[in-house]
């Protein structure tokens, strides 16, 4: 990729973060009403999901381009590249997955974040509280699902 290409890219990353930015005040400041903090939380979730699905289609771009690059010199980087981007597919559909039978579960929305560079996994589910039950329900699914040991989940209310 030249280094205009790299310059358009980068500058179009950051318009599509200052846009994700402004729509996440937005969400913000239409949540005031009788259910001003369901509207909040709601609103985290959406933006925090676009926010993920933005940034990763930027990785997955970046790693298309690591690709699609031509030339003997570049078989190293390319296998990389073809590595990452399936660890990175891996993670996108073990997090959808996740989302999903938590809230079969009974939970109002689950995010899901699982580090392509660790083993580490982030569960934030919409609660106002959650009880050792809960606690232990989530652990269950998570480590049943993705063989992580408990040590690498972290989990979150809100």
């Amino acid at each position: 990729m030249s280094k205009k290409g790299k310059i358009i890219t980068l500058v179009a990353m950051v318009l599509v973060l200052a846009g994700a930015a402004v729509l996440n005040v937005v969400l913000l400041a239409d949540s005031s009403g009788s259910d001003g903090s369901v509207q909040q939380t709601a609103g985290f979730f959406q933006t925090s999901r676009l926010d993920r699905q933005n940034t990763r289609e930027f990785e997955l771009q970046q790693l298309n381009d690591i690709i699609a690059m031509e030339g003997d010199e570049y078989a190293e980087a390319r296998q990389n590249a073809i590595d990452q981007k399936s660890k990175l597919i891996d993670a996108m559909e073990t997090e959808l997955l996740l989302e999903t039978l938590l809230k079969g579960q009974g939970f109002a929305d689950a995010l899901v974040t699982i580090s392509t560079a660790s083993d580490n996994i982030s569960v934030i589910v919409d609660a106002d509280e959650l009880t050792h039950e809960d606690t232990v329900r989530i652990y269950s699914t998570i480590t049943t699902e993705t063989s992580t040991s408990p040590d690498y989940v972290k989990i979150f209310a809100i």
